[in-house]
């Protein structure tokens, strides 16, 4: 069962790893360092404009999520997930984790910070993270030609957004197969 926490000191070492290990198919540039993640962490525990979370399964640390760039008066924000990278080579368990942390992001978003979109910026040959994404309820809105420079070529920026008004509808059928 997949459950949410606060990020920890602890996790840093973790998420440093993960992340260098999956930079191509992340926005990040570079290596990241110890004293990369020690500010990052000394950031995040202030900058309003940022809610991360703890991912666990049981009591392991499988990655962080949440809502990035919050935009608190024109009521939006970007959604961010990075899990361990066996997890997330993974077709069907980083579906899974995907689908957790999407509910929950949705109703934090939605329900406790009032936002009215959420969107996401991948880089187009993440074709699952899309598709996972549709599947969800997030429409295309844009896409930024030539936005991203990987390994030596030039890829589109996918921009998917999910507003309030369609979250309740598929809120409501999460509700019902939670039941079931």
């Amino acid at each position: 069962m997949i459950t949410f926490g606060n990020i920890k000191k602890e996790h840093l070492p973790f998420l440093k790893k993960w992340r260098n290990e999956q930079k191509d198919i992340l926005r990040q540039t570079k290596l990241l360092t110890d004293k990369d993640q020690a500010e990052w962490f000394k950031k995040i525990k202030r900058d309003k404009n940022q809610k991360l979370f703890a991912v666990y399964e049981g009591k392991k640390f499988i990655g962080y999520c949440g809502l990035v760039y919050i935009d608190f008066r024109h009521k939006r924000a970007e959604i961010s997930l990075l899990t361990e990278t066996k997890r997330a080579k993974n077709k069907e368990t980083y579906g899974e984790d995907f689908i957790s942390a999407f509910k929950m992001l949705c109703r934090y978003a939605f329900e406790n910070l009032k936002l009215n979109k959420i969107y996401t910026d991948t880089i187009d040959f993440r074709k699952e993270n899309i598709r996972i994404l549709e599947k969800l309820g997030f429409k295309k809105e844009a896409i930024l030609k030539k936005h991203y420079f990987k390994k030596g070529i030039y890829y589109d920026s996918i921009i998917q957004s999910l507003f309030l008004k369609d979250w309740k509808k598929i809120n409501h059928g999460f509700q019902k197969k939670d039941k079931n």
